[in-house]
């Protein structure tokens, strides 16, 4: 008889834990829904003719459960076609500038911008004219297998390596005068802890007196070895730009791969 009151007990007991659990498991949770929407470049410089796809992100990194449109300030610069994943195509069209921006269809008004310039003709790489100095070298010297020459060797599988406090900089010297209004940026193969944060671009013609020609603050990189891309107006020739970091990430070291000028021609 006891056997029998034990046993009753048990499936009493189960029963009741596989409802308990079978509740559990019909619980409902509300849908993930993303929060915030960014640009890897917030500067788009395209030759006219070109196109390019260009994706934006979300936060969290999920499939977007809003409705978004791109827009754009002035359709003569470029043209737009809307993709199923959410990015857009942009074929430029006519040399100017104007604002890329893609918004959230409902009351919160979810949104990321870019400036998108067209130009005429292809911007010229004048870094291979310059000469790289730095007032933080990597240990092994800038010959090293991570020394400031990898700053500018146009390999983006390499980079420069040092350890990283204020003042930080990197400065490239040319024999003339040079208009720069045009630079890329490439991130380390790791530790995004390492990346620049904080920035600004100063020009000089004799390596004392700077003027400050772009700044830029809370950058990012999303990924590792991910050229960005950045302009600024300028048209004054400077024989010395000079990248001087006022942040990185966070960390104890400094690492880049590239570091690009470009001058953009008439």
């Amino acid at each position: 008889m006891n056997t029998k009151i034990f046993n009753l007990k048990n499936i009493i007991l189960s029963t009741f834990l596989v409802g308990l659990f079978s509740c559990e498991g019909r619980r409902d949770f509300p849908d993930l829904v993303e929060t915030g929407v960014t640009l890897d470049n917030t500067d788009i410089l395209l030759i006219s003719g070109e196109t390019e796809d260009i994706k934006a992100r979300f936060v969290p990194n999920i499939f977007p459960a809003r409705d978004y449109v791109w827009e754009i300030d002035d359709p003569s610069v470029a043209d737009l076609v809307m993709n199923e994943d959410k990015s857009v195509t942009i074929t430029a069209v006519g040399a100017g500038e104007t604002v890329l921006r893609i918004v959230s269809q409902d009351q919160e008004s979810i949104s990321a911008e870019a400036q998108l310039k067209v130009i005429a003709s292809a911007p010229i790489d004048i870094t291979d004219e310059a000469e790289i100095s730095v007032n933080r070298e990597n240990s092994g010297g800038p010959t090293g297998n991570e020394g400031s020459l990898k700053l500018i060797d146009g390999d983006l599988n390499s980079k420069y390596l040092s350890g990283y406090e204020q003042p930080f900089w990197v400065n490239l010297e040319f024999e003339e005068e040079k208009v720069v209004s045009f630079y890329q940026l490439t991130s380390g193969n790791d530790a995004p802890d390492r990346d620049p944060r904080d920035w600004q671009i100063e020009g000089s013609n004799d390596g004392e007196n700077w003027e400050v020609l772009d700044e830029r603050v809370d950058q990012t990189f999303s990924g590792r070895n991910l050229t960005r891309e950045f302009y600024f107006e300028n048209e004054t020739g400077y024989t010395h730009y000079r990248f001087n970091v006022i942040n990185n990430n966070g960390g104890g070291l400094f690492q880049m791969s590239e570091w690009r000028l470009l001058s953009i021609p008439e």
